[in-house]
């Protein structure tokens, strides 16, 4: 049974036109906008072919919703799964393109490529621009780089330019840009940049790649449905009333697109009710995302605005800290143009004889740790500070936030050192990396299988692991540096009768234990040859037999062997070589490994008591534990756009220091807006913009870390890897306040 609070009670009360909710962390409003479609729904607002329509950010709280306005309705009698729909504005968009692909411009057999297929292929078309462009070097990188290692120094610039040339597309696709329409706005100004006309060549090509494929990127979905939309008013007149209600969650990470999208969908007399919270738009950055789009609907006139100010998420002084983060924010901050990156409404604490109490409060809720540390150091300091809090809190719930998923790894190592038992949300989990990076090492050797070298990496990925005695472990190490000075591996492999092990490798103090383990290895590797020209998902399922033996890891292996095979159906000319590299993605961290986590269903920290959570600032929003660590809280990663600071967009080794990205996004901009003047500000403007937008979405992350916490808070910083950080501005404000609050009268 819900007992709404008396804000909630106010929204649930609303009997149409438009409306604005701003709701605090751990307001409930996942739980009032459910109970709000349920009402709709069981007071007959709607005809028998009607529906609510839900939107909501990630499928994970589809799910959700869909669940609570279930039980809201069954427990009133009624269907559970009729009145109501609830989509991802993904997936919103892909039933609005299926219903009418022809005007959406593609056949009706149309597929969808993943992130990762999409990177890929921006990856493969830059390389090759690159190639041919190889001026691009000396017009953008500064010469000191020339002192650098050239491999490190290429890696990067390569990543930095996918980095721009994917958001180049997005971008356009957010602004209904063609490639052909860049080209001739640019053609039109006579406007020349290297980097806009590399990103038109690219998204060319990415574009005429999607077409072979008869496919669609996840950008492309919103941009068809809002073609669709536009073009067809029937089809529009038809979904406006089959949803006369629609209910936007997370509505602060709204993009121009998205937007635009449901303003067509309801219409100017439409029922629109959007819920979000601006504190917490932590997405800027990496998408085309802006809270300034709720924060536009919230001052529209004739919007109805409503307040979730109360959360019994946590403690007393945790709020306390978390307002005055907003506060300090508003009327302290130095740099005046980020005083609005974090507004009211406070957070409040539930009222008196609410049903989800906070927690109670206690003078040492919240710690920071002064002094300065460098990185493997603060390590330390939270794994013994884990080490000393979880044998007396088992029945706690703890997290570890970092703010990027590299970092989550080294917590993740040191947490199993300890033998300390994690849930890990990062990108992918430990373990399978772990297992990726063995496949992928085995099919580096079997491509290659004269090279020493990759036959010795193969045989100490299998046979070392953190779990075995120092002794086996330096046994691996010894035998496979035995394995890289063999000079004929083919001698190894096939031996001449009689001819031992000890003799091949002219190494007197072999044993039977290291003869055994090197045999086992032989016999393996003879079988895993034999079976290399196997289609690669026949191949990998064929290592999994003989690899594994726990039903984890089978699962995983077969979901690798998909993923490959889905590669192998798309570029047939794909060597075993090209097979690592998928899996070599996967084992550094680079891409998400989609269906193997309980995060990609929704995971309840409330269920893992006694273990501890990893995963970044990002991942932790919509979450919450009883202890919370949060590291890093330095002027790199929270930096606040006052000189000294340093971003992490801006790469040592490009000219001026320049965001290049935000630069050429910023370009884009103006030559499809026709913003001439913008066409010819001075070289740095957007970098400097650049900077005061990520300063400003750092802010929100750290009230979005704070606001995890219900009982403790933790919060540490790191000096970075050239020991010159220093603590971050917001967190020596929050100090001073703390330091000055609790002072004695």
């Amino acid at each position: 049974m819900f007992n709404p609070r008396l804000h909630q009670a106010e929204v649930l009360e609303y009997g149409g036109g438009w409306m604005g909710v701003s709701a605090v962390p751990g307001s409930g409003k996942t739980h009032t906008l459910s109970a709000l479609a349920a009402r709709l729904i069981l007071e007959g607002q709607l005809q028998s072919d009607q529906e609510v329509l839900i939107v909501t950010l990630v499928n994970s709280a589809v799910d959700n919703f869909s669940s609570r306005i279930a039980g809201f309705v069954k427990a009133s009698g009624l269907l559970e799964n009729v009145g109501y729909r609830v989509r991802t504005l993904h997936g919103l968009a892909h039933d609005i393109v299926r219903e009418s692909p022809d005007i959406a411009g593609v056949s009706d057999q149309f597929s969808i490529i993943d992130d990762g297929e999409s990177t890929k292929m921006i990856d493969e078309i830059t390389a090759a621009y690159l190639r041919e462009h190889p001026e691009l070097t000396e017009v953008y990188i500064t010469s000191s780089a020339d002192d650098s290692s050239s491999s490190r120094l290429g890696a990067q610039w390569n990543s930095l330019l996918n980095s721009i040339n994917s958001s180049f597309i997005s971008q356009a696709k957010d602004l209904q840009a063609e490639p052909g329409d860049i080209r001739k706005a640019l053609e039109k100004r006579k406007f020349h940049d290297p980097l806009i006309e590399m990103g038109i060549e690219v998204y060319t090509q990415y574009q005429r790649g999607l077409h072979f494929r008869n496919a669609v990127d996840f950008t492309d979905l919103i941009r068809m449905a809002y073609t669709v939309l536009r073009s067809d008013p029937q089809y529009l007149e038809r979904l406006r009333f089959r949803w006369p209600y629609v209910l936007e969650d997370e509505a602060q990470d709204s993009s121009y697109l998205q937007e635009q999208i449901l303003r067509l969908l309801i219409g100017p007399s439409g029922n629109w009710v959007r819920v979000g919270d601006p504190n917490q738009a932590i997405y800027e950055t990496f998408t085309t995302a802006n809270p300034k789009y709720l924060k536009e609907f919230l001052d529209t006139p004739g919007v109805i605005r409503r307040e979730l100010p109360n959360s019994g998420r946590s403690n007393l002084s945790i709020i306390n800290l978390a307002n005055q983060l907003i506060r300090w924010t508003e009327s302290g901050h130095p740099v005046e143009t980020l005083r609005k990156s974090l507004t009211s409404p406070y957070i409040e604490p539930a009222p008196p004889g609410d049903p989800q109490p906070n927690p109670p409060d206690s003078p040492n809720a919240i710690y920071v740790h002064k002094n300065k540390l460098k990185p493997d150091r603060e390590l330390e300091v939270v794994i013994n500070s884990l080490k000393s809090w979880l044998p007396g809190n088992t029945d706690k719930s703890v997290a570890v936030l970092v703010p990027i998923a590299k970092r989550g790894e080294r917590v993740v190592e040191e947490l199993d050192g300890a033998g300390i038992k994690v849930v890990e949300m990062l990108k992918s989990s430990q373990s399978t990396r772990k297992t990726a990076k063995m496949i992928q090492k085995l099919l580096l050797s079997l491509a290659d299988p004269s090279s020493p070298p990759k036959c010795s990496n193969a045989f100490q990925e299998i046979y070392q692991s953190p779990q075995h005695n120092v002794e086996d472990n330096e046994r691996v190490e010894r035998l496979a540096m035995l394995l890289r000075k063999t000079l004929k591996l083919e001698d190894f492999f096939y031996p001449f009768s009689g001819r031992s092990l000890t003799a091949l490798f002219d190494a007197s103090d072999l044993d039977e234990s290291d003869i055994a383990l090197l045999d086992d290895f032989r016999k393996k590797m003879v079988r895993w040859q034999a079976a290399s020209s196997l289609p690669i998902d026949q191949l990998v399922l064929t290592l999994a037999q003989d690899l594994f033996t726990t039903p984890a890891d089978l699962a995983l292996t077969h979901k690798f062997a998909l993923l490959l095979e889905f590669s192998a159906a798309n570029h047939p000319e794909y060597k075993l070589v090209d097979f690592a590299d998928e899996l070599r993605e996967i084992a550094s961290n680079e891409r998400r490994f989609i269906g193997f986590s309980e995060e990609e269903t929704g995971i309840d920290p409330a269920k893992h008591k006694g273990e501890v959570f990893v995963l970044t600032y990002h991942k932790a929003k919509g979450l919450e534990w009883d202890r919370v660590y949060l590291l890093s809280v330095n002027n790199y990663d929270f930096p606040s756009a006052v000189e000294g600071d340093e971003y992490l967009s801006e790469k040592w080794f490009v000219k001026d220091h320049a965001n290049l990205e935000a630069e050429t996004l910023a370009k884009l901009k103006a030559v499809v807006g026709e913003d001439i003047p913008a066409l010819h500000t001075s070289t740095n403007d957007a970098t400097l913009q650049a900077r005061e937008d990520y300063a400003a979405e750092r802010l929100r992350l750290f009230y979005v870390g704070i606001t995890r916490a219900r009982e403790n808070l933790i919060i540490t910083w790191n000096s970075g890897k050239r020991d010159a950080c220093t603590m971050s501005l917001p967190l020596q404000a929050m100090l001073a306040w703390m330091e000055n609050n609790n002072a004695p009268d």
